[in-house]
């Protein structure tokens, strides 16, 4: 019998099943496989498909899904009295020393900026004028938008940030009554009596597709009221120096009557030969005042909102949100009468944000939507002319719980707000990226445990808190674009410092 070996017996290439060269080089290969599913920009260099990137796939070949809202009736909703009182859910805070700091809250968050900025050429061009003061220039910015828009809360805090920056030139553009639930804008005082209907863009439908400024035109019966004013306390909104009254002239319009304190009751037709958008401007000392309008008959009384306005170099940020609403309820709107509202309104930037709503209807075919949002830039575009730039803003995140009970953004979302990247690239507007700014990924679950709280109990809508943060992103992502622009023309004002509180 020979001496067993003292020497280790090696293994067997079987014992390293993860070892050999062949399992290696295979492992190499799968991986090189893998890395185009990463990012949706490497798609070309897959190789087949995984199970979800079939199913989106196969999504953008079906049909777009077409909410029963999209589909409205033609008539008038009536409207209830109502007054625009803030609370703690639906309001910024009123003074300057109650202001949360959104630099605190969003130190993590950062803002990013705006893709696209040569198309804000005509924007930053307004904004030198009026910091040169030139005839007392005026930049008007109108802020289309679904229930955050409508609840003013992000066009709250620009409005406040632009014209602490810029100047107070009034606080904009107001619909004659709360056409929605959840109608709000902070900084004024505002109410209506009952005895208004409406015609709204998001339903009942006007037969002849002509809804204002803010996509609502309101029809009051004899002695139907509304009052619009200064705001009653707080630092913001205190002042106003001419109430412009938009309307609509017709063959068969009816009277209007204009009450200002201190001033005699006045009163104006709105009878014409011809169905064309007017404003009645009532012009008032600069200050604290008060405008209330009344129907007086004769007629078919067709108004849409009022603006307040002040005799200074400034900005106005009009906020223009409808409940519910989607890009697709704008394709109704009368091409000529938009033209008309922007040529009396006189806007130099039109921000679009919109996808919130569209992101409920799950897998959205991309085609379809893409020409869908094309075709609303188009319009906004073809309306506004030359004088005006146009942004496309994403919509805000959404959070929805996954399988395993964590908190993700919703992937239907998130595939919209690439899409109307595209569009905004193809159209040659401006984009900006509100998903990507508030955090991307996750975001609005992280801000619901948040202190203070700075997403609602919905993971949809932001808390009042929420919409500053929101609102400060937005506003640096412009003033820096501003900055930029203005080093490359010489001779443009430089960005003024910043408000102290």
């Amino acid at each position: 019998m020979t001496e067993a070996s003292s020497e280790p017996t090696p293994p067997s290439p079987v014992s390293r099943p993860f070892g050999g060269k062949t399992v290696v080089a295979f492992g190499i290969l799968l991986g090189l496989v893998a890395v185009p599913h990463l990012s949706d920009r490497l798609a070309r260099f897959r190789i087949g498909h995984l199970p979800w990137e079939k199913d989106l796939e196969e999504a953008d070949k079906r049909p777009a899904v077409t909410p029963p809202a999209a589909v409205p009736t033609v008539g008038e909703t009536q409207l209830s009295a109502s007054e625009n009182k803030g609370s703690v859910n639906n309001a910024l805070p009123s003074t300057k020393g109650d202001e949360l700091d959104p630099e605190v809250l969003a130190k993590n968050l950062g803002s990013v900026a705006v893709d696209q900025p040569q198309a804000l050429d005509a924007f930053y061009t307004s904004l030198a004028k009026t910091l040169k003061q030139d005839e007392k220039h005026v930049t008007r910015i109108l802020h289309y938008g679904d229930s955050v828009i409508t609840s003013d809360y992000v066009s709250g805090t620009m409005r406040r940030k632009m014209q602490a920056r810029f100047g107070d030139a009034g606080h904009g553009f107001i619909l004659l009554a709360n056409g929605w639930d959840w109608y709000f804008h902070n900084d004024v005082s505002h109410g209506a009596s009952s005895g208004w209907t409406a015609n709204r863009i998001s339903g009942p439908l006007a037969k002849d597709g002509m809804y204002g400024l803010g996509g609502v035109v309101f029809h009051g019966t004899l002695g139907a009221s509304a009052f619009f004013g200064t705001a009653q306390s707080g630092d913001y909104g205190r002042k106003v120096s001419r109430f412009d009254v938009y309307y609509m002239e017709q063959p068969n319009g009816g009277d209007v009557e204009i009450k200002v304190a201190g001033k005699e009751p006045e009163t104006f037709s709105t009878r014409g030969e011809t169905a064309v958008s007017k404003v009645h401007a009532v012009e008032v000392p600069d200050g604290e005042a008060k405008l209330t309008v009344r129907a007086m008959g004769k007629g078919d009384v067709r108004l849409f909102g009022v603006a307040l306005e002040r005799d200074a170099a400034g900005v106005t940020y009009d906020a223009l949100g409808a409940l519910g609403a989607r890009a697709k309820m704008w394709e109704p709107m009368n091409q000529d009468h938009w033209e008309e509202q922007f040529a009396l309104r006189k806007p130099a930037l039109i921000v679009l944000q919109f996808g919130t709503n569209e992101s409920e209807d799950g897998f959205v075919n991309q085609a379809d939507y893409e020409k869908t949002v094309g075709a609303f830039v188009d319009k906004v575009k073809a309306a506004a002319g030359r004088d005006a730039s146009v942004l496309v803003a994403s919509p805000l995140d959404r959070a929805e719980k996954s399988a395993a009970g964590t908190m993700r953004s919703s992937k239907a979302l998130v595939r919209l707000v690439g899409f109307q990247e595209r569009v905004a690239k193809d159209k040659g507007v401006a984009f900006w990226n509100t998903w990507k700014a508030m955090g991307g990924e996750g975001a609005m679950g992280r801000w619901l445990n948040m202190k203070p709280q700075l997403c609602s109990g919905d993971l949809t809508h932001p808390t009042p808190a929420g919409a500053e943060v929101i609102g400060d992103l937005f506003y640096k992502a412009l003033v820096s674009g501003y900055e930029a622009w203005a080093s490359k023309h010489p001779g443009s004002p430089p960005l003024p410092p910043e408000a102290k509180k």
